[in-house]
């Protein structure tokens, strides 16, 4: 059996023009930047075309420090470099609906629209999700309170500004270096869920309010979809991250934030493939004789991989 399988630049009379599949394309396309929270964070590793599935990164660590002198005329004795190799491997994600035959696949019909706008937030979605799970399972970790494990939470420990300055001051004390944020400053990049922020704009007496009031980061901030900051860490909200259900002694249910600094992670790229595109399937499936409906796909070739785990610092607090 053999079904005719087209993407959206292939152009015949039963499948989208040009014209509309790039119309198409860039309604996903945008719809999926502006829903996407992590994916603009990692580093990215081309992997040329036909050369396999996998890539991998070289991640080198600070020799210690040069604090003494240079004896004149004397050439002072090398270093040695440490370096590290993370490797990932891509798999290909995606998604398909049908529409019936009544739509006219070759206009620009306000149904294929929706539906290229749909999948652009659902492919922006499930790749914040693939990439979640992979920093969620880092080895850096710390709990809400200072508490020294999960099984030690209480009710009491919800996200604070405590947390947070604790949090930096780790990020700091290891030399992780600091990304450009949103704003054109330097800091780090923290993924919570609405609950945490919640939690952290609730504190009583909190300087949430000091650190995001006033024409910079308030009302204009939240009006270009930035949620805010405090002592240096910008804050995106997601609910890509989960959380777990096993805190304190009586099983309490809490949330993930990772706090992230520059090139934390990285991401493969087979030559642009990470980029979801949409596809259109062609009448002439043979398990569709009648042409009683059209199909369109979204996929993408993805993977995510941390490069240095104390750059990525899992925080967990209680709901």
């Amino acid at each position: 059996m053999t079904t005719n399988t087209q993407t959206y630049n292939d152009v015949n009379q039963n499948q989208l023009s040009t014209e509309a599949g790039e119309f198409y394309q860039r309604a996903m396309l945008q719809t999926l930047k502006d829903k996407v929270c992590f994916l603009p964070y990692g580093k990215a590793a081309m992997i040329p075309r036909n050369a396999g599935a996998t890539t991998s990164w070289r991640v080198l660590t600070l020799p210690g420090l040069a604090t003494t002198a240079i004896t004149e005329g004397t050439t002072p004795d090398g270093v040695d470099l440490s370096i590290s190799k993370v490797s990932a491997t891509v798999s290909q994600y995606g998604a398909w609906t049908k529409l019936s035959d009544y739509i006219d696949l070759v206009g620009l019909d306000p149904l294929l629209t929706d539906v290229a706008q749909m999948f652009g937030e659902h492919a922006a979605l499930s790749i914040d999700k693939i990439i979640a799970t992979v920093l969620s399972g880092t080895t850096n970790t710390m709990m809400a309170g200072g508490k020294a494990n999960k099984a030690a939470l209480t009710a009491e420990d919800t996200l604070t500004a405590a947390d947070i300055i604790a949090a930096r001051n780790k990020l700091v004390s290891n030399n992780v270096p600091m990304l450009r944020l949103p704003n054109g400053s330097m800091g780090y990049v923290a993924f919570t869920h609405p609950n945490c922020i919640k939690a952290l704009m609730s504190e009583a007496n909190g300087p949430w309010a000091a650190f995001n009031g006033g024409t910079e980061g308030g009302l204009a901030a939240f009006q270009k979809g930035e949620i805010g900051q405090m002592y240096g860490i910008h804050f995106v909200e997601t609910t890509t991250l989960g959380g777990f259900t096993d805190g304190g002694s009586g099983g309490l249910a809490g949330k993930n934030t990772v706090i992230i600094g520059a090139d934390a992670f990285g991401i493969p790229d087979i030559e642009g493939s990470s980029k979801p595109e949409i596809l259109v399937f062609g009448e002439g499936n043979t398990e569709n004789p009648m042409a009683l409906y059209k199909t369109v796909a979204w996929k993408a070739c993805f993977a995510a991989a941390i490069l240095d785990e104390k750059k990525v610092l899992l925080l967990q607090s209680i709901d």
